[in-house]
């Protein structure tokens, strides 16, 4: 952390004490979980396919869109607590934890040099209005400042408000995905770039695929997606 951004989170702590994005208690103005959360956060240390993110791979059974899929914990427990609280309260210290993180993992694995934009999965307009922010945009931004690449909400749309993904079946959200996002005409030109796209949780992976189609459609050359959790569990009793 910079010493400047320091400065500021502590002068901010003083009016707005920090608290820990998962279980709310008060932590240190330069923290971002407490030390008891980080302990507890369900991390996936299994296997899973790189290019579709899933432990039961899905490139088998399904057109991927992405190139590659990234994922950090289980959407359950503490991290299903640190989700919500991304979403609900704005506990967007949660993103910044998990940006270090995407940061790291990209470039050990030599694809940080190679991204050109940094994107996130779009809410609807009532949604924005609703909750004043699109959490996977913050994760966006957060990313965007640890490696300095730029990140903007200008390229994708979504349109289709009527239910919300966590509603639908499997088959409904991969019909409707399809359908309920768009190119942004803010768009800039795509053509042969790479653009990291980013969201908080994979489900089934429908949206980030529907998401990813748009942007090769407008001339990217490969899609990275990166989440905070994945609700794909792997089964202990596999072992």
């Amino acid at each position: 952390m910079k010493w400047t951004s320091r400065i500021y989170k502590f002068f901010i702590d003083i009016l707005y004490p920090n608290r820990c994005p998962v279980c709310d208690s008060f932590i240190g103005y330069d923290k971002l979980i407490c030390e008891k959360c980080i302990t507890q956060l369900p991390y996936i240390e299994e296997e899973y396919c790189i290019k579709c993110g899933k432990h039961g791979c899905i490139c088998g059974k399904h057109k991927i869109y992405y190139d590659k899929c990234l994922s950090f914990i289980y959407y359950e427990g503490k991290g299903k607590d640190g989700i919500m609280n991304l979403k609900l309260k704005c506990g967007v210290n949660f993103a910044e934890y998990f940006a270090e993180k995407v940061v790291t993992a990209l470039d050990e694995r030599g694809l940080l040099s190679q991204i050109d934009f940094i994107t996130a999965t779009p809410t609807t307009k009532d949604k924005l209005q609703e909750r004043g922010y699109n959490q996977a945009f913050e994760f966006a931004k957060h990313i965007s400042k640890l490696c300095d690449i730029k990140a903007s909400e200008n390229f994708l749309v979504k349109t289709d408000s009527e239910l919300n993904q966590h509603e639908l079946s499997s088959a409904e959200r991969k019909s409707r995905s399809f359908k309920a996002y768009t190119l942004s005409s803010k768009a800039p030109s795509l053509s042969g770039k790479t653009i990291l796209l980013c969201d908080d949780v994979i489900t089934t992976g429908s949206t980030l695929n529907a998401c990813a189609k748009i942007l090769k459609k407008a001339g990217a050359e490969r899609v990275i997606c990166v989440a905070i959790a994945n609700t794909n569990h792997y089964s202990k009793n596999k072992k």
